[in-house]
């Protein structure tokens, strides 16, 4: 589960993506610099199945996955593929292109519903959304911002967030650094499952990832916990690569 915003900047964009999960997963490794057919990236790794749920890669492209949930059910007997395989396994793409010719060539029955995040410099924000029988792209996303999944099947849970970020912009007069990071460690209502800072008996916030990406470098700095607490953060720094 996810909140997920950004905005663009004069010399490129800032994504801030808060991940929720459940008290019983491993907690996650911060970010670190690999690299898939020549093509270096930076994301954190799920220790459960060893994929992440976002990265940017050298081209300044990042992607960032979102459950959905829904009246799809999973098959009783079936064993899908990790969806944090399938991000890690895209972040050789290039630019939105390359991505949608890639990801439309997986065979998606094996995973489990998911929406698909997108940004680039010089493109519009993209979404991938596979409903577990429906395949969908959009190509201009930069309104859907801000992006919300959560597995309690409420959608007061998303549009108490959505309110809240609408509020905050107006109140502003226009989104900044500040209102997205003041954004993303709300606990409006109160503190609980409608916050964007997520608390639960069974689950929580475990983490804030934010993203950078100028026109000559990439910052991704990772906070280990909720946005609400203080946390020392790990930053990794790589040089950005044009696209030829």
């Amino acid at each position: 589960m996810c909140t997920v915003s950004w905005l663009r900047q004069k010399d490129g964009y800032l994504l801030l993506c808060n991940r929720d999960e459940r008290h019983t997963r491993k907690p996650a490794s911060g970010p670190r610099i690999g690299a898939l057919r020549e093509v270096s990236f930076v994301a954190p790794v799920d220790e459960d199945q060893g994929g992440s749920w976002i990265g940017v890669n050298q081209f300044g492209l990042t992607l960032c996955l979102l459950n959905r949930y829904g009246d799809w059910t999973p098959q009783p007997d079936k064993t899908y593929t990790s969806r944090g395989l399938l991000l890690t396994n895209l972040l050789d793409c290039s630019d939105g292109a390359a991505l949608q010719q890639k990801i439309s060539a997986q065979t998606l029955e094996h995973f489990q519903p998911f929406t698909l995040a997108a940004l680039a410099l010089q493109e519009p924000a993209m979404l991938f959304e596979w409903t577990g029988s429906d395949f969908n792209i959009e190509r201009d996303a930069e309104s859907h911002m801000p992006l919300i999944s959560s597995s309690l099947r409420e959608p007061k849970i998303a549009q108490t967030r959505k309110e809240l970020f609408s509020r905050m912009v107006a109140d502003a007069g226009s989104v900044d650094a500040i209102l997205l990071r003041e954004f993303h460690g709300s606990h409006f209502p109160e503190r609980g499952p409608l916050s964007v800072c997520m608390h639960r008996d069974d689950a929580a916030t475990v983490s804030l990832s934010v993203i950078k990406v100028k026109l000559e470098a990439i910052e991704f700095t990772y906070y280990p916990n909720s946005p609400c607490l203080h946390t020392v953060a790990e930053t990794v720094v790589i040089k950005r690569q044009r696209v030829i």
